[in-house]
């Protein structure tokens, strides 16, 4: 069994399209597609996280919540 590198790309009418090396003969082949999505994974800095979540605590006094908090404590 020979493994090729394929250029494969689908197009705007969802058909996947392969393309084989040039200098492969023609002919029949027996063929396996494994479609992994190419996929730009994101990463984050530090800094890039600042505010995520603020939503939650809106409206929330800080002095209160604290409180709260301990009044728990407390029982």
């Amino acid at each position: 069994m020979e493994t090729l590198q394929l250029k494969a790309t689908i197009g705007a009418d969802h058909i996947l399209r392969l393309e084989a090396p040039t200098h492969e003969p023609p002919g029949p082949a027996n063929v396996v597609v494994v479609i992994s999505p190419l996929v730009e994974e994101k990463t984050f800095q530090w800094r890039d996280l600042a505010g995520l979540g603020k939503e939650i605590w809106e409206g929330e006094d800080a002095q209160r919540y604290v409180d709260r908090l301990r009044d728990e404590w407390e029982r």
